[in-house]
């Protein structure tokens, strides 16, 4: 047997047992929480057709509202008209936080305010004149309450001008509540809707928004450019008198230091620096060139190579004649003295000529030699005259490039004061034209016209937010069910929570079902009598009812073996859980099944089963127990299978009941109905409200324990498992009883289980 019982978050834990210890958590069983969802489908339809319900409900009650739009465009390449203001920002096309912002400007009240000198005051409090029953019957109602609220307050009487700002304040949260703007996706396009009742009315006031906001464009851009013009004007003539005197301050320093410029830009001093520089270098490159005709002329003069040729040479005509002679001479005097001999006196003559023409040819190159000399000393002399000049004009243009830094900087200012002036007077002659023309940054693409269709309400969508809600209510509501089920669903649970057998479940039985039985009259003074309940197993004995039954009497002999008899205990934690009903069953299908059973009635405090088997009894257990009268003289017995039954006694409801439960009267009454019969049963009183169980626990064999499905606590039998363990110790099994069949499979993961009960439903008629 268990032993120690112990509890630990609400469930029976145990140190010993046939399960061993404590247990580890389990881990999500998701068919058991299929099997949750299967049990609350009913909450969760009905939440359903509930709120499909309400959904109609609200389609039929509420007015038809009409929504009428229309498309404004915004420009993303317009610019502002305030450019000086705003210049950086003029040169920017429309980003997201511009759209925004003109989402902004459509909703701000000055639109608002235009838009009800558009329409008229009138017209926009016009009441709706398209009500349903149920909204016109509400509006009814709380007009009277109005009227019945100023009657009794007596409000003060306002004036024209009180009311008529009252009824501006009206009309503009009319239009901000029923007014709705949306940009389409991430285009420059805003959309703007207007709803109302009226489907004229819609089209109306969302074509005059959009021509409020174009009108307040238009205003807008023509005051911005108005002031810009205002604000530019002083500006310019400012300007135009900067430039003014910067450009005059410009020409006398010029005058004063001399800075004279050519028509190029340049000043006169640097030009002539440039020419100089120019000469110089022509003169340097004179001077290499005759003092490299002097040098070569020199050299061939002192080499006296006669055949040396230089250009003034060979363009010299009396060198050249000479050099001919010369060279005619010296062929004659070769063929002279080739035929005549070297020393004849023609060849001696010959080349005395040679001699003297060499000579003058020399003298010719000499001659020569001094005028390349003296274009050297010329070259030379320009040179050095240069470089005096170039010395002097760089000490001339030192000084002017100094005085230049400053005339630059006077022309700086003076050209900063032209481009500004020139910029702001161009600037100011855009500005009177956009004055004269001004354009606006939107334009309208789509007007509204008359919706001929209500946008709401919608059925469909009425029916699925209604069956949404109501789904949602049914899953809230059936969730609740599931975590208020405190009792025990299924075999499972016990097992888990108890760590007890579950012997068998008691199927509930219908009124149809006990009308087939007919109650037993009694035909003698000692005789049983049962209404159809008391009597179903016997009468019904292939049923799931009487096999339970059957399954209670195999666990009893395995649990208690081959000892006799065996005293049987059945105990519930509350009253009409039906114990006394599976007292007498369970010991009617004993002794139909050839066992002597006897069946004793120890509800002292309430004799419910003497009550409906032997309503006539006079004398009973308490007779027996307190006044020491025989068994025999109080027994009854059940004429069908034999069974022996002993009430509780007329003077059942004596409060010290428990005393003789545990007597030794009661022992002695148990151990001498014992020596005769094979089984004792024993319906004792419930557990959680009396202590006659824990009293005379010591006497059984056996206690077969006896739940109402889905009703009895399963904290509230824990309790009472603690609080007698003596019981718990003997406890054998558990039967669910009043067991609701068809809902059985919903509380159990095992669901084919549910199948195998259909199919083999035959064999238990």
């Amino acid at each position: 047997m268990l032993q120690s019982p112990k509890r630990s978050n609400g469930a029976l834990r145990y140190e010993s047992g046939p399960h061993g210890g404590e247990s580890a958590a389990p881990a999500i069983d998701f068919t058991a929480l299929l099997a949750a969802v299967r049990r609350q489908t009913r909450p969760v339809l009905i939440g359903v057709c509930i709120g499909m319900g309400l959904g109609l409900a609200y389609y039929i009650a509420k007015t038809p509202q009409y929504v009428a739009g229309t498309q404004l465009l915004l420009d993303s390449k317009s610019k502002l008209n305030n450019e000086v203001a705003v210049s950086a920002l003029s040169e920017l096309g429309l980003d997201t936080g511009a759209v925004d912002s003109q989402v902004e400007v459509l909703k701000s009240l000055n639109i608002a305010t235009s838009v009800i000198n558009k329409v008229g005051l009138d017209r926009v409090l016009d009441d709706d004149n398209v009500q349903s029953p149920v909204a016109a019957a509400i509006s009814a109602v709380k007009s009277g309450i109005r009227a019945i609220k100023e009657t009794i307050l007596s409000k003060p009487t306002l004036s024209p001008a009180e009311i008529e700002a009252a009824r501006r304040e009206d009309a503009l949260r009319y239009l901000t509540s029923n007014m709705s703007l949306k940009r389409v996706g991430r285009t420059y396009v805003i959309e703007v809707g207007f709803s109302s009742t009226q489907p004229d009315k819609a089209a109306q006031i969302a074509n005059a928004y959009t021509q409020a906001y174009l009108d307040d464009q238009f205003s807008a851009n023509f005051e911005a450019t108005r002031r810009a013009t205002d604000w530019l004007l002083p500006r310019i003539q400012e300007l135009r008198q900067k430039a003014l005197d910067t450009d005059l301050a410009v020409q006398k320093f010029r005058g004063d230091k001399g800075l004279i410029t050519t028509a190029g830009g340049s000043l006169v001093n640097e030009q002539q620096l440039s020419e100089i520089n120019s000469q110089l270098v022509l003169a340097r490159s004179d001077v290499a060139r005759a003092d490299a005709q002097y040098e070569r002329i020199q050299s061939i003069i002192s080499s006296g190579q006669m055949d040396a040729a230089v250009s003034e040479a060979l363009n010299n005509p009396i060198i050249v004649e000479l050099r001919n002679k010369a060279t005619a001479a010296s062929k004659t005097e070769a063929e002279l003295a080739a035929k005549l001999g070297p020393n004849h006196y023609q060849v001696q003559r010959l080349r005395g000529d040679i001699a003297e023409y060499r000579r003058l040819i020399f003298s010719e190159l000499g001659r020569i030699a001094e005028s390349y000399r003296s274009e050297r000393d010329i070259a030379q002399a320009r040179e050095r005259a240069l470089e005096a000049q170039l010395k002097t004009q760089v000490g001339v243009t030192d000084v002017a490039n100094k005085d230049r830094v400053a005339l630059r900087e006077l022309e700086r200012e003076a050209d900063t004061y032209k481009n500004l002036y020139e910029t702001m007077l161009q600037r100011y002659q855009e500005s009177l034209q956009k004055q004269s023309f001004p354009v606006s940054e939107a334009r309208v693409i789509s007007v509204a016209v008359v919706p001929s269709l209500p946008s709401a309400p919608r059925l469909v969508l009425s029916l699925v937010l209604g069956a949404l809600v109501g789904f949602l209510g049914g899953v809230g509501f059936g969730a609740v069910r599931e975590l208020r089920d405190l009792g025990f669903r299924s075999a499972a649970q016990i097992r888990e929570l108890l760590h007890l057998d579950c012997i068998g479940v008691m199927p509930k039985i219908s009124p149809r079902q006990l009308a087939l039985v007919p109650p037993l009259a009694s035909t003698g003074r000692n005789q049983v009598v049962g209404s159809s309940m008391m009597r179903y197993a016997t009468n019904h004995i292939l049923s799931p009812f009487a096999e339970t039954l059957r399954s209670a009497k195999v666990a009893m002999d395995f649990s208690i073996g081959e000892k006799a008899p065996k005293i049987i205990a059945v105990a519930s934690v509350l009253p009409d859980e039906g114990k006394s009903t599976i007292s007498k069953n369970l010991a009617s299908i004993l002794s139909q099944l050839g066992a002597r059973t006897v069946l004793i009635d120890a509800d002292l405090r309430h004799r419910g089963l003497t009550s409906d088997i032997a309503p006539g009894a006079d004398k009973g257990l308490l007779n027996i127990l307190s006044e020491g009268v025989s068994p025999a003289s109080v027994m009854m017995v059940e004429p069908e299978t034999g069974l022996a039954f002993i009430p509780a006694g007329s003077d059942a409801g004596n409060s010290h009941t428990s005393n003789l439960l545990s007597s030794a009267a009661m022992g002695n009454l148990l151990a001498d109905l014992g020596a005769k019969v094979d089984y004792i049963v024993v319906d004792l009183p419930p557990l959680g409200p009396v202590v006659d169980v824990r009293a005379a626990a010591k006497f059984f064999d056996g206690v077969l324990f006896v739940v109402e499905w889905g009703s009895t606590s399963r904290d509230l039998v824990v309790d009472a498992f603690e609080a007698n363990p003596q019981v718990y110790e003997k406890c054998f099994g558990v039967i669910l009883n009043k067991v609701d069949t068809h809902r059985l499979h919903f509380y159990t993961s095992k669901v084919p289980q549910d199948g195998l009960h259909k199919k083999y439903a035959a064999y238990y008629r």
